[in-house]
């Protein structure tokens, strides 16, 4: 059938369809773990170099089913792993012994169970045997999963869920066992890489992995706010982020309000401080890049003045030759004192349309920030705004522009948008005084 075809069929026709071709790829993939079940036997260890493996030149049957199947060497695993627990032991005369799951293997050939869900069967019936369960105990389980799967119309997600649930209830006490196996394989990884990103990798425990997605989704709760198209005239800032990098965002704010909270460590009577050096040329005309101690990859000067506005960040200035001219500065933070202040002003994120609370914003100079010597940036309350951190950096790189009228964020847009550049006023404070239409 063609993409034309496809396309003809009515919504019931093409669901019909669909379902009917995944019996087929079903029973043609059941048929694919059952071969590579049978490479997997012949290729056992003990044959050594008479094994179907090493006979062919290939070092491992993973390598040899990558070859001659072109799938990946993690796909050709999964099969492998799983043919070969379908398959019965060999006897010493080489004869095959007893399936150890027939029920499963029985519902993969007919195609009525899909492989995922074959997989996760067989793990976790596994490990009760592995445990010490006795054989009808896994043999009950085994049957259970599978008729519950195939009755209810499980998905594999659904399976995996009942399984883990099921293994807990015939073997509780298998819990402390596998909790120190999490214990000794929790880690995280991180450094920069030759591309400039940091990046690392990481494994969690249950608990630990808990608190990471619990508070993830306090924060990217929509009752909480949380952008996502944000109309300013004819123009939309649309949050377009995707899950991943939204998670991103959502971690590195959780570690900055912990690294700034009254009861973290000090360092010399400081809070967790990010460092940043930048040539006085270059501060003053809003260009070139400044460099954060660790780390060899440059920020641009956006990036440089965000973090001015909210980051407790010591600025070292350059002269031309090198010399340091000045250091400091991590005192133009907003006090919590004005940031309440702010907060009953604004009510939140200024922006047009953006809904994020106070709580969950930063707080940005109006008139940028320098140092005492090169105004006119203040930290005053009529200097600062709240901004939530998505429009806090597009407010550093986009057009758009902020300014203070009566003690009044206003909101300029860029003539492309609004030739007059009327400015717009944003706070969402409702005791003010609207006149009379």
């Amino acid at each position: 059938m063609n993409s034309a075809a496809i396309s003809a069929l009515g919504d019931d026709a093409l669901l019909e369809a669909m379902a009917a071709n995944e019996l087929v790829v079903r029973a043609a993939l059941a048929l694919q773990i059952r071969f590579a079940g049978e490479v997997a036997v012949r290729s056992r260890p003990e044959l050594g170099d008479e094994g179907l493996s090493r006979s062919q030149n290939f070092t491992s049957p993973v390598a040899l089913l990558a070859t001659v199947t072109g799938a990946s060497a993690k796909e050709c695993k999964a099969r492998l792993d799983l043919g070969k627990r379908l398959r019965g032991e060999v006897l010493l005369g080489g004869g095959e012994g007893p399936a150890p799951f027939p029920r499963v293997a029985e519902a993969l050939d007919a195609g009525d169970l899909p492989i995922e869900a074959a997989a996760t069967i067989v793990k976790r019936c596994g490990e009760l045997a592995h445990r010490g369960c006795a054989p009808d105990v896994v043999a009950g389980a085994e049957k259970t999963l599978v008729d519950k799967t195939l009755a209810c119309h499980f998905s594999a997600d659904e399976t995996a869920r009942m399984a883990i649930h099921l293994r807990d209830v015939l073997d509780p006490d298998g819990a402390e066992p596998r909790d120190e196996v999490h214990q000794q394989l929790r880690f995280l990884t991180i450094g920069q890489s030759p591309d400039g990103m940091v990046r690392g990798k990481f494994a969690l425990m249950p608990e630990q992995g808990g608190v990471w997605m619990s508070s993830l989704q306090a924060m990217q709760s929509p009752r909480v706010g949380g952008p996502r198209f944000m109309e300013e005239g004819d123009y939309v800032t649309a949050d377009d982020r995707t899950s991943a990098q939204k998670n991103a965002d959502t971690i590195t704010e959780l570690i900055a309000r912990a690294a700034g909270a009254e009861d973290m460590p000090r360092i010399n009577g400081a809070i967790t401080t990010v460092n940043l050096h930048m040539t006085l040329a270059d501060l003053e005309a809003g260009r070139g890049v400044g460099y954060i101690d660790g780390l060899d990859e440059p920020v641009p000067v956006s990036t440089v003045e965000q973090m001015r506005c909210t980051s407790p960040m010591a600025v070292t200035l350059f002269g031309d030759r090198g010399e340091v001219l000045f250091h400091g500065k991590t005192k133009r933070l907003f006090t919590p004192a004005q940031n309440r202040a702010l907060a009953a002003r604004d009510g939140g994120c200024v922006w047009p349309n953006c809904d994020r609370p106070p709580s969950y914003c930063e707080t940005h100079h109006v008139d940028e920030w320098v140092s005492d010597d090169h105004p006119p940036g203040r930290t005053d309350i009529d200097n600062g705004v709240l901004l939530c951190h998505f429009h806090h950096s597009h407010l550093h790189k986009a057009d758009w522009k902020l300014v203070m009228q009566g003690g009044v964020p206003h909101l300029i847009p860029p003539r492309w948008n609004d030739p007059e550049q009327t400015p717009i006023p944003t706070t969402r404070r409702r005791t003010i005084q609207h006149p009379a239409a």
